[in-house]
């Protein structure tokens, strides 16, 4: 496979006919296609991009089970600092308990598509 790449903390993916902002959380699907991740309670989200991806495009995702920190878009949810924060759909996170749980936020947030600090947690949603 010459198209990926692998890395420690992040991989090469293709996504979607759909383009994908950076710092999106993604999801894959049975194509192994990634797509912005919705916002439900089973959504299988595995990282979050760090570039702009075109359409059909290629870019990198920093896996959730890399360890450390990721940089996440916010959906405009006021989000304080130490607030455990979940998939709000488009790609971002906000405040519905209802949804997957990313981790936990390390910088404030009230506008949406801000770009804040959180340390993921609980990732592993097992069928």
């Amino acid at each position: 496979m010459g198209s990926t790449t692998y890395q420690s903390s992040g991989r090469t993916f293709q996504a979607t006919a759909v383009a994908i902002a950076a710092y999106s959380a993604v999801s894959l699907d049975s194509n192994g296609l990634i797509a912005v991740s919705g916002d439900n309670a089973t959504e299988q989200c595995i990282g979050v991009t760090t570039e702009d991806i075109a359409a059909s495009g290629y870019g990198n995702v920093q896996l959730f089970n890399a360890g450390g920190t990721c940089e996440i878009l916010a959906g405009g949810d006021t989000i304080a600092v130490a607030d455990t924060v979940y998939l709000d759909g488009d790609g971002k996170v906000g405040q519905d308990t209802s949804n997957t749980k990313i981790g936990l936020a390390l910088q404030a947030s009230s506008t949406d598509g801000d770009v804040i600090e959180v340390y993921p947690q609980n990732m592993a949603l097992i069928a």
